[in-house]
């Protein structure tokens, strides 16, 4: 489990083990877990490319994600949340070559501050 990218990223970005169970963890949670320190747990990931620093700055909603495995969560099974994890880890890889922009994302959220509430 370790070693498949697929794993760490259910693990460490969207709160599933490998039975497909929900259950948000920390990096201080998961390294003790795995009998690591948070430092290697970092290492670990950035060897995957998934070091939170590369993933916050790639273009893909991961938050959004992660609210919509929380929410399935509540009325899926394990197999259900594990097949919505691989839609999921699929799109991240896609999206892992475009760099966010966070300039257009700043210049986005003043334009829509400035509409008129509806």
């Amino acid at each position: 489990m370790l070693d498949d990218p697929f794993e760490m990223f259910c693990l460490y970005y969207l709160g599933l083990n490998p039975q497909g169970e929900y259950r948000f963890h920390n990096a201080n949670q998961i390294a003790r877990e795995h009998n690591w320190s948070v430092q290697e747990l970092l290492r670990h990931l950035s060897g995957m490319n998934l070091h939170p620093d590369q993933v916050v700055n790639t273009d893909f909603p991961l938050a959004r994600y992660q609210v919509d495995v929380q929410i399935a969560a509540e009325t899926s099974n394990g197999l259900q949340l594990r097949s919505l994890a691989r839609k999921i880890y699929e799109e991240f890889l896609r999206a892992r070559g475009r760099p966010r922009d966070w300039l257009g994302e700043i210049e986005q959220e003043r334009h829509d501050d400035n509409k008129p509430p509806n």
